[in-house]
């Protein structure tokens, strides 16, 4: 059979949004050992944003985002104490734009830990201080889901934000600490939330179909905490989230005393699936936007000017992961590495790994320039059939739902099937979780990367260096094959038996010689602390490169890069400045490319 067409979605985050919400009671639950924390002793597992990007358009945000707006910086009265620090404040400048160009007049950080530190379930806590946010002050310790969906499809979790309209607070100020006199400022109420996907939430004002807790016009769950006497700016508060796969909590902790944020638990139900995975965390102080009173992008009538006091600082002391009713997970660096052959589409070529369509992968046709065709497959009982829609363009690819690691097929091949009519140019390329696109061009009546195009179904191998080019992460794919054409063209297409090939396999613990004569010995100690031996020994005078790269797949260190003798060999590496953490020594040699994962202590 031909697979079905999925539609791809475009959404972006829009104010407010609609949630039907149920509630029931956890019982039994209870907080076990810590399992991971953030102590903000450095920032390795941060990503350090730069720009104004969808945040700006989709929040109506005011900042451009700079990594030197973050550091680490002692707590005062706490030696030894350290926690990030975010300044927020007035600054423009000929770089200081939106992404029209248009200038911007504040800057601040926004950091995220996506391929490097992600969570799944778990009680989360974060001791947070944030400044006097008056009016457009918008701090917010938050996560975001790791699969490739466009958002709302990939879930969010919102451990704590604040800057609500006035029109927010003043509907939950009956509760929690309100005195139901509407008088209450940004400075003396925070929230939580969670958003997903939901075909029942599509309005023509919701269009995203985003489903968010705090969505409740009649005030029946939603409790943001309050707190007159003793304003939540300029003092350490500590924010929980109380997460696994039935339900997620949110409370604030304020002076010992904790404080639910919604009535009750939220169940996790098949619509709300996306919370059943892991996200990576985010901290950012945004300024102004439609979350607040202040003005929004581009719309200088749509609000208030921000009058909140700058400079200002906002702090976070740590983030803690705890096991919450048995269960927690943390995952540090990106995903698994895939080796050897790995299946994007097929069903009768041996892999190692394989992408299954509608369990963990998804096919899409974009922006419907694209509808199912009648091609019947190349092999097995699927196929993927396509004709054009006469959009003057088409595209279409498989997305893997989470990141796949195919960084040990660098010097393999993307193979695929098709059966495409020879006047018809088109591309083939990937998708990376960061947004970059690479293609390599299949000219029209021309024989590429081995495509014979004869009416009849063809097949063709490209290097994956050229299908790389400069800017994919391999270690991140979301698209791990896409087609795509430019120039009008209509016709009936048909693509088949998608694979990736030539991926290295780690070699055994024995280091046993492969067919080649190349062997590469487990380093020795190892663990190790200050420095580490390698063996490895060639069988027939070979070029040996012989490197160390650390689990986000960078090179640290070249060990032996030269023409070598056959015979037995000896290479230490002292890693005096690297971090503690996973390695994998990296040996080519002889047609070979061999891995060995290490690890080193402090």
């Amino acid at each position: 059979m031909n697979f079905p067409l999925t539609k791809l979605f475009q959404l972006r985050k829009l104010l407010p949004v609609m949630f039907l919400f149920l509630v029931f009671n956890v019982s039994k639950a209870q907080v076990g050992e810590l399992i991971w924390q953030e102590e903000f002793n450095s920032l390795d597992n941060w990503i350090l944003e730069t720009g104004n990007g969808s945040w700006g358009w989709g929040n109506g945000e005011l900042e451009y985002y700079k990594p030197e707006n973050a550091t680490i910086e002692e707590i005062s009265g706490d030696p030894g104490n350290h926690a990030l620090r975010i300044i927020t404040k007035e600054e423009s400048g000929p770089d200081i734009v939106d992404q029209w160009g248009n200038p911007l007049n504040h800057t601040s950080a926004r950091l995220n830990t996506r391929s490097k530190v992600s969570v799944k379930y778990g009680m989360i806590e974060s001791r947070v201080m944030v400044p006097d946010l008056d009016l457009g002050g918008w701090p917010a310790v938050w996560m975001l889901g790791t699969a490739n969906y466009s958002w709302p499809g990939n879930g969010e979790i919102d451990m704590m934000e604040m800057g609500h309209q006035k029109a927010f607070r003043d509907l939950h100020d009956d509760h929690n600490g309100g005195n139901g006199l509407n008088n209450s400022t940004v400075n003396q109420m925070v929230g939580a939330n969670a958003i997903f996907f939901s075909e029942d939430a599509i309005t023509p004002e919701n269009p995203s179909g985003a489903s968010s807790l705090s969505w409740d016009p009649e005030d029946v769950f939603c409790r943001p905490y309050y707190n007159y006497s003793n304003p939540l700016h300029d003092r350490w508060m500590v924010y929980r989230t109380y997460w696994d796969e039935n339900s997620i909590r949110f409370t604030v902790v304020d002076e010992g005393i904790e404080y639910d944020l919604y009535t009750n638990p939220f169940p996790i139900d098949s619509v709300s699936d996306e919370l059943r995975n892991p996200f990576f965390l985010i901290v950012n102080m945004a300024i102004g936007g439609a979350f607040t009173d202040a003005w929004n992008l581009g719309d200088p009538g749509s609000g208030l000017p921000v009058s909140m006091p700058f400079p200002a600082y906002m702090y976070v002391d740590y983030i803690k992961v705890y096991e919450w009713n048995g269960a927690g997970n943390v995952y540090t660096g990106p995903p698994a590495f895939e080796t050897g052959t790995f299946g994007v589409f097929t069903d009768e070529t041996p892999v190692n790994n394989e992408l299954i369509a509608g369990l963990d992968a998804e096919i899409y046709a974009w922006e419907g320039t694209l509808a199912e065709g009648s091609i019947p497959p190349y092999e097995g009982e699927n196929g993927i059939s396509w004709t054009t829609t006469g959009m003057g363009w088409f595209g279409g690819g498989i997305m893997s739902v989470q990141p796949v690691n195919l960084f040990n097929f660098g010097n393999g091949f993307l193979t695929f099937r098709i059966k495409i009519p020879a006047n018809v140019s088109f591309k083939i390329g990937v998708i990376d979780a960061w947004g970059n696109q690479n293609y390599v061009d299949f000219p029209a009546n021309q024989t590429t990367y081995g495509l014979v195009r004869n009416g009849e179904w063809g097949q063709a191998s490209v290097p994956v260096e050229d299908v790389r080019g400069e800017l994919i992460d391999l270690r991140m794919l979301s698209y791990e094959f896409v087609i795509l054409e430019v120039n009008g063209a209509s016709c009936e297409f048909a693509i088949d038996d998608i694979y990736w090939q030539g991926g290295v396999t780690y070699q055994s613990e024995s280091g046993e010689a492969d067919q080649y004569g190349v062997k590469l010995q487990q380093n020795s100690p190892n663990p190790f602390s200050d420095k580490t031996r390698i063996n490895y020994s060639l069988s027939e005078n070979s070029h040996v490169d012989i490197s160390v790269f650390n689990i986000n797949g960078q090179l640290i260190k070249s060990l032996v890069y030269e023409q070598q003798n056959a015979g037995n060999f000896s290479v230490l590496w002292e890693p005096r400045n690297a971090p503690a953490g996973i390695y994998f020594v990296k040996m080519k040699a002889n047609r070979e490319v061999l891995i060995k994962k290490c690890s080193l202590v402090r």
